[in-house]
């Protein structure tokens, strides 16, 4: 497990409450694409787990449903935002 900072590349809607991030950062840890990784959200004890969608050298990509206070929050997010997100995880 790793713990890192990413910097938010792009967090768009697709459809109604489904939205795809992509961010850079150190993504050696990962493996393979349906591993998790826990994003922290400022004001928030708990960090929210999310299956990786795909990844890179250097970047990776979510893709989430916003349900609750947490990813709506998530879905403010824009670009040069820093995220804390621990990686290798299951």
């Amino acid at each position: 497990m790793i713990q890192s900072l990413f910097t938010v590349t792009e967090n768009v809607c697709l459809a109604k409450n489904i939205w795809r991030m992509r961010l850079q950062g150190d993504t050696s840890a990962i493996t393979a694409p349906g591993q998790f990784v826990n994003i922290q959200l400022e004001g928030h004890f708990l960090r929210r787990p999310f299956s990786i969608c795909d990844w890179s050298e250097s970047t990776l990509t979510v893709v989430y449903r916003t349900v609750g206070k947490g990813t709506a929050e998530l879905a403010e997010y824009t670009p040069g935002k820093m995220i804390e997100i621990l990686t290798g995880l299951g």
